[in-house]
C-alpha cells in the first residue's frame, strides 16, 4: 500500500519531547525528538520517542506548524530545505528562540513535491544528535501518495528511512555543548531509531512487496557520519535529491549520503526472496565503516 499512514494536511502541531528513550546495544539512553499530539502522541510512526513525526503537505499550499515547546529550555523548528522566509526559518541568530513553555506558529507555502527535513536549530551540534529531527513530506498539489511528483514516478509501496548515529554518552550526560562534545563518538546504528533487530521487525522499516511492485525509498542522512546504502545486491535508480527531481536518474547498486542530504530512490525486485538491505556508516577521514545497520526486504 502506497503512503505512509500519515494524513496530508495543510496544519500541523509539534510538541517538544525531552524525556525519550531509545535502546541501543540492549539498553535504554535519553533522547528528545518532537512529537505529534494529535496522531498517535508520539514521534515517527506514533510509537517512538527517539526520531520526529514525519509531516506530509501539498505542493502549493499555505501551510503551518504550531510548535508548542513542552520543555523548560528554547528550541525552534528549522525548516531545512523548504527555502521559507526568515522569520519562519528557526535559525535563531536570524529569527529567533522559542522559549521554554512558549509557542509559536510557523507559517510558509509548501514548496515542490519532495522529501525535506526539520531540526532544532538551538544548540544544534547537542539537540540534533539526541534526535530533534524528522521529515516532511511534500505531496503533489492533488495530495496523492502514489506519485512522487506531478509528472513523476508512480509506485506501490512507500517508505521513508532516518539514517543516524548516536553516541549514548551525550545522549545520556549532556544537556548543552561544550568541551565535552568536542568529540562525537558514535556507539550506535541506526534506521528510523533501530538498531538491526529493531529495524528488521519494525513495520515502518522493514520492506515487504512482491515481485514487479515498485518500491519508493525516501532517504534522510540525519547522522553526522557519511552514510552508504545499499539494497543487497538489487539495482535502483536515483530520482530525486533534495526535493527536487535528478535532472537524468542514476543507476546504482549503492548510494553515499552526507550529513542533511536527502535522496529519494525507486526500485522494482524482480526476484523473490528475503534480501538485507543496509546503512554503512563511515569515519569522515578514512571513509572506514565505522558502523551499520541492516533490515529486511522480503519479496514474495
Amino acid at each position: 500500500m502506497a503512503g505512509l499512514g500519515n494524513i496530508v494536511q495543510a496544519d500541523w502541531k509539534l510538541e517538544s519531547r525531552m524525556m525519550g528513550s531509545i535502546e541501543i546495544g540492549g539498553s535504554n539512553h535519553f533522547a528528545w525528538c518532537f512529537i505529534d499530539p494529535e496522531h498517535g502522541g508520539e514521534g515517527f510512526g506514533g510509537d517512538r520517542t527517539s526520531l520526529g513525526s514525519h509531516l506530509e503537505f501539498r505542493e502549493g499550499e499555505m501551510c503551518s506548524i504550531d510548535f508548542y515547546n513542552r520543555s523548560g529550555m528554547p528550541h525552534t523548528i528549522h525548516l531545512h530545505g523548504l527555502d521559507v522566509d526568515q522569520a519562519n526559518d528557526g535559525v535563531p541568530a536570524t529569527s529567533f528562540e522559542v522559549p521554554g513553555f512558549g509557542s509559536y506558529k510557523y507559517v510558509f507555502r509548501a514548496p515542490h513535491a519532495g522529501t525535506y527535513h526539520y531540526h532544532c536549530h538551538v544548540d544544534t551540534v547537542l539537540h540534533y544528535a539526541k534526535g530533534m529531527f524528522g521529515t516532511i513530506i511534500v505531496r503533489p498539489a492533488d495530495g496523492s501518495t502514489d506519485r512522487a511528483w506531478d509528472g513523476g514516478p508512480t509506485f506501490d509501496e512507500e517508505v521513508l528511512w532516518n539514517l543516524a548515529t548516536t553516541d549514548t554518552n551525550w545522549n545520556d550526560n549532556l544537556i548543552a555543548s561544550g568541551p565535552e562534545a568536542a568529540r562525537f563518538n558514535p556507539d550506535g546504528f541506526v534506521i528510523n531509531g533501530g538498531e538491526t533487530a529493531a529495524a528488521s521487525a519494525d513495520a515502518m522499516t522493514a520492506i515487504a512487496v512482491q515481485r514487479g511492485q515498485k518500491v519508493y525509498l525516501r532517504l534522510v542522512q540525519s547522522s553526522y557520519q557519511w552514510a552508504r546504502v545499499s539494497l543487497n545486491g538489487l539495482p535502483f535508480e536515483v530520482v530525486a535529491t533534495d526535493g527536487r527531481p535528478m535532472p537524468t536518474p542514476i543507476q546504482a547498486t549503492s548510494w553515499e549520503l552526507g550529513p542533511g542530504e536527502r535522496y529519494d530512490i525507486l526500485f522494482t525486485p524482480n526476484t523473490a526472496g528475503t534480501f538485507r538491505p543496509m546503512v554503512e556508516y563511515l569515519d569522515d577521514y578514512t571513509s572506514r565503516v565505522i558502523g551499520s545497520v541492516k533490515t529486511k526486504l522480503v519479496v514474495s
